[in-house]
């Protein structure tokens, strides 16, 4: 049931991409789900990849988002150059999504540079702020 429910919270979140960003300034050209690359026996999956012609967006999506999976995906983002060497030349933003949010988690992805995605009524909104400046994650040292 967990698998299925993750897809149904990943196709409720890929269509919104389409709209939610381009009102913060990133428009989106390709939105795809379960991007995965393989490498030298390692692999690293997205949940939703969202591009333009000068930004990739990876978005990590929950049905509960914890603190937890939030470091998980900043460790994720560490690495994704490394695996999707073709997007180098792109900014690189990410952001975490959750039907549900642990106490903290949404903060806590604040403070990492990632934007957050819940629920708003039918649909899916951005909860940072206006003054928000998203992290452009460089490839790791």
């Amino acid at each position: 049931m967990g698998g299925k429910w993750g897809l149904f919270v990943e196709n409720w979140v890929a269509p919104a991409c389409e709209t939610i960003f381009l009102d913060r300034g990133i428009p989106v050209h390709r939105v795809s789900q379960r991007v995965r690359q393989r490498q030298n026996g390692d692999s690293l999956e997205i949940d939703v990849l969202v591009l333009n012609r000068d930004h990739v967006l990876a978005v990590e999506v929950k049905s509960t988002l914890s603190v937890d999976d939030v470091k998980g995906f900043v460790e994720k983002l560490g690495r994704f150059r490394d695996f999707f060497p073709e997007y180098s030349q792109r900014q690189l933003y990410g952001a975490v999504a959750g039907i549900g949010m642990d106490p903290g988690a949404d903060r806590y992805a604040y403070r990492q540079g990632l934007f957050v995605l819940a629920q708003s009524g039918e649909t899916v909104a951005i909860l940072n702020d206006r003054q928000f400046q998203p992290r452009n994650w460089h490839r790791s040292p």
